[in-house]
């Protein structure tokens, strides 16, 4: 269990704590991959993380993971406001997530983003279509 200062600070809702506890998250994992039960589709991580450089930022992130969700895209944004690049970048290589998408004050500006390929290295700008359409074709 724990305390979760903030925790609906990323939403929008400020100075909103939370408290949680698990009851035996890792038996019940166990018993559902015993009995087959679990849904492949859940072993699959993400395809793609947002970088998390601040409110702002998210903000945007936030709106865009909900189109590039409704189009089938595995995606997500870093949790955590206050975590450097490299540490973000580390979790998205860790976890096996091919493509990293970074907003800034510019990409805001465009309406774009910028869409790193974490196997190729290849990073540009695009818009949110475009990323759906090279994250869904890759």
């Amino acid at each position: 269990g724990g305390r979760y200062d903030n925790l609906t600070g990323v939403f929008g809702l400020k100075d909103v704590s939370g408290v949680g506890i698990s009851f035996g998250a890792d038996r019940i994992f166990d018993v559902l991959n015993q009995l087959d039960l679990y849904p492949k589709e859940a072993l699959f991580g993400s395809e793609l993380l947002f970088i998390n450089f601040g409110e702002k930022e998210a903000a945007y992130c936030l709106k865009a993971l909900t189109k590039i969700r409704k189009a089938g895209v595995r995606a997500g944004i870093y949790p955590d406001f206050g975590a450097k690049m490299k540490k973000q970048m580390t979790y998205a290589d860790r976890n096996n997530v091919q493509f990293v998408a970074m907003v800034g004050e510019n990409e805001i500006k465009e309406g774009k983003v910028s869409l790193k390929n974490m196997i190729s290295g290849e990073q540009k700008p695009v818009t949110i279509e475009e990323l759906i359409e090279i994250v869904k074709n890759k």
